[in-house]
């Protein structure tokens, strides 16, 4: 009886991960704000796919080609591949091929840093094509990307039994992603990329590398990273942006909010058939372990966030900027909730790596720099300081009275 409760909790998980990711509501996004509303402005392809009527059927066939084909645009390029070698050492070490990929893009539009390149962490129910997604269609993956898959990866359904929401299992194969790109590519500084579940490794990586206490130190050494391996990696990390998209912050509030009363026995259901630990390391938590380190981050928030909730955002934010007050931003956004089409993103990151040294597209910079004085709230680079959850409260407020007025008509 316990294990059909069991698999009944993780297919209550699974189904809602399928159903969410897999479905479009197209009546939430007729409530969608472009960056700038009632003016002409640059919008990324995926946006205008789902809010316009036309090219529906083109943009699917373009996505399915990035997603599942494996194609390239005509400005990307294979990077450095991992050798045979690397494929089996990564075999030994975590049991399967981490599928890591380079992708160099040589677009003479762009403003591209070779030598910082963006390593993309992907969520639950996804793979690492999305990184290719992102860039080609969301406009918010600039310069050269390196992604790689987690062990759990599937295409809405994710492979249970290696499942564990950002904690040590994905943290490690992340650090060997890293370490991987140091090595071969000869990296001083390195752009992190988290989306969901991918958010949530970041932070715990981090923290992982952080660590004084040496808990971490005889998983870390399997890996080939002693303290001096640390310490160059958060080097790396520090010359860096880093861009935490709708980030899982806590499993037990996300779980909780997500399945109410059945939160806590599906997390249960999924320590017992997955590698999810119900003590292991939050994300939340470890962003309070960042006091010696000089950290740029943008966090990037959507409203009616229905997968990982908008719960803990302002907290988040308190805890990361206590330690970086002067580089770590908001931005808020309307765009369809957790799987949103990355409009406000697209238009606030390009200026924010720009300004730390990163890739950029110049064109939505200086669409940036034009349009910052019509916006307020949303679509912007915040540094809200202490006003942080009256800020986000207010601009929710403001999206949930539209979506009101839109389900009136």
């Amino acid at each position: 009886m316990k294990r059909i409760s069991t698999y009944f909790y993780l297919f209550t998980l699974i189904f809602s991960a399928g159903t969410s990711i897999g479905i479009v509501r197209i009546k939430r996004l007729r409530g969608a704000e472009s960056p700038i509303s009632d003016i002409a402005c640059k919008t990324n392809r995926l946006h205008t796919a789902v809010t316009t009527r036309g090219n529906g059927l083109a943009s699917m066939a373009d996505a399915a080609g990035l997603y599942f084909g494996g194609k390239y645009r005509s400005t990307w390029q294979h990077g450095i591949q991992p050798t045979s070698y690397d494929i089996n050492a990564q075999k030994i070490l975590f049991g399967y091929d981490l599928q890591i990929e380079h992708v160099v893009d040589n677009d003479t539009e762009a403003q591209t840093n070779h030598m910082r390149p963006t390593l993309y962490l992907h969520g639950l129910g996804d793979t690492k094509h999305s990184a290719k997604l992102l860039k080609a269609l969301a406009d918010v993956l600039p310069g050269d990307v390196i992604t790689f898959n987690f062990h759990d990866r599937g295409v809405v359904i994710p492979k249970v039994r290696h499942s564990n929401l950002g904690q040590l299992p994905d943290i490690l194969p992340a650090l060997y992603t890293l370490k991987w790109a140091k090595d071969h590519l000869k990296l001083t500084e390195v752009d992190l990329f988290g989306y969901s579940r991918g958010g949530a490794t970041v932070l715990n990586m981090i923290a992982v590398l952080n660590d004084k206490t040496g808990k971490y130190d005889k998983e870390l050494a399997r890996i080939g990273i002693d303290a001096k391996e640390r310490t160059a990696l958060l080097a790396m990390i520090q010359k860096g942006c880093i861009t935490l998209n709708c980030p899982l912050t806590n499993a037990n509030v996300s779980a909780k909010y997500r399945f109410k009363t059945l939160g806590p026995k599906i997390l249960k259901a999924l320590a017992r058939v997955g590698l999810y630990k119900l003590d292991g390391i939050q994300a939340l938590e470890s962003a309070q372990t960042f006091k010696d380190l000089k950290l740029t981050i943008l966090l990037h928030f959507q409203y009616r966030d229905t997968i990982v909730s908008n719960k803990n955002e302002a907290e988040l934010y308190y805890r990361l900027s206590q330690h970086n007050p002067e580089s770590t931003y908001i931005v808020l956004g309307n765009n369809g909730g957790h799987l949103h089409t990355h409009a406000a993103l697209a238009h606030t990151i390009h200026t924010f790596k720009k300004m730390y040294g990163s890739s950029y597209d110049p064109s939505y910079d200086t669409q940036y720099h034009a349009t910052r004085s019509l916006l307020s709230d949303a679509n912007v680079l915040l540094q809200p300081g202490d006003a942080a959850e009256q800020i986000i409260a207010t601009y929710y407020a403001r999206c949930n009275k539209k979506q009101e007025s839109v389900k009136r008509r």
